[in-house]
Parts: C-alpha cells; sequence; structure tokens
C-alpha cells in the first residue's frame, strides 16, 4: 500500500477570525497591562521623588532652626560670657549657706555636664550670686561638698587610681543622688559607703 500524506483540513473563516479576536484580545490586554505597570511605576517614581523633597525641606528647617539656635547662643555668650576666666581661677560658691571654694578646672573637667556648663565661663553673668559676689546655689551643702571632693580628687587622680564615688551620711543619700542626676555627673546608683573620709579636699572657708 501506498503511504498517504495526512490529511489537512483548512479552518472555517469562522474560526479563523475567532483565533484573531482571541490573539488581538491577548495583545491588548497585554498592552493594557504595560500601561498600568508603567502607571503605577510612574506613580511610585512620583511617590518618592515627593519624599525626597519633603525631607529636603524638613532638613533645611532643622538647618535654619540649628542655625538661629547658633545665633541665640552666641548672642548669649555676648551678653552673659565672662571671656576673662582660666581654669586656675578660684570660685567660690555658696552652697545652702555653706561657702566652698575650688578651681574652675575641677568644676569643668567633666565636659558634656550641666556642671561643666554652669561653670565654664559661658554663663558668668547670669549666675545667681549672694550679696559677697560668690555664686548662689540652692542645694544641700554637705552633699554639694562630697561633689566637689570627688571632683578635686578626680582632676589629681591619675587614670590606674581613680577616686571613690561621692560619699554621704546614709539620710543624704537621696539628696546627693539628685544633685549628681541634677548635675549630670554620675549616673546613680553609686553609694559605695555612707562615711565621709576626705572633707580636708574641700576648702571650706565658714559655715
Amino acid at each position: 500500500t501506498n503511504d498517504l500524506p495526512p490529511s489537512t483540513t483548512t479552518p472555517s473563516k469562522e474560526e479563523f477570525e475567532r483565533v484573531s479576536a482571541e490573539a488581538r484580545k491577548r495583545a491588548d490586554d497585554l498592552l493594557k497591562a504595560g500601561d498600568t505597570l508603567k502607571t503605577a511605576h510612574d506613580e511610585v517614581e512620583l511617590d518618592y521623588l515627593k519624599q525626597i523633597l519633603q525631607m529636603e525641606h524638613e532638613e533645611k528647617q532643622v538647618l535654619d532652626r540649628l542655625s538661629k539656635l547658633g545665633e541665640k547662643k552666641l548672642k548669649a555668650a555676648s551678653v552673659y560670657a565672662n571671656d576673662d576666666v582660666t581654669d586656675e581661677d578660684i570660685i567660690e560658691i555658696n552652697a545652702g549657706g555653706k561657702i566652698i571654694a575650688t578651681r574652675r578646672r575641677a568644676l569643668t573637667q567633666l565636659k558634656g555636664t550641666r556642671l561643666e556648663a554652669l561653670f565654664s565661663g559661658r554663663w558668668d553673668k547670669k549666675l545667681l550670686r549672694d550679696r559677697s559676689g560668690r555664686v548662689l546655689l540652692d542645694v544641700n551643702s554637705d552633699c554639694f561638698q562630697a561633689i566637689v571632693v570627688f571632683l578635686n580628687d578626680l582632676a589629681a587622680s591619675c587614670d590606674d587610681r581613680m577616686p571613690g564615688p561621692p560619699s554621704v551620711y546614709s539620710e543624704l543619700n537621696n539628696m546627693l543622688t539628685h544633685q549628681l542626676e541634677l548635675f549630670e555627673i554620675i549616673t546613680p546608683p553609686f553609694i559605695d559607703s555612707n562615711i565621709i573620709t576626705l572633707l580636708s579636699h574641700a576648702n571650706i572657708l565658714y559655715d
């Protein structure tokens, strides 16, 4: 027998139109999907651009505020600062009625603390003073004296022999903790002893 070629069926006109319509629909769907994707991409880029512009605006506002703050600090310094200060100045402090004297360098050695800022000279003309011109602090005198003792010891110490923390009698522990937090010197708890042993290191003029 002779091998006959496979028979082929010519699609009808209706079938051809149906297939063509489906192909056109798929092409249209792809075009729409591409348009949707492009729109979403454009929206993301626009949103990103808006965020960048907002961040730049906020950054400018922060920089402007910092600039104004810097100007205010310079103005305050020109009004309240005492340019004629040295680390060797003897500072007399009326601490709760007790007069304690120490060198400026002892009070300003812990940079960035409130105590350092207070006695740095930047606010010298704004500090409260008593009738004799001494710096007036409304604090417990025994606690402040213990802090000054600690600072004097710290200024005179070497790295391998650091002084112990300030100490007072047990009934004054809370007040001492409060003062250390106020002046940003040490983060409590810190008390190792309730016995004062180094009062001689602070120069007490009189009670």
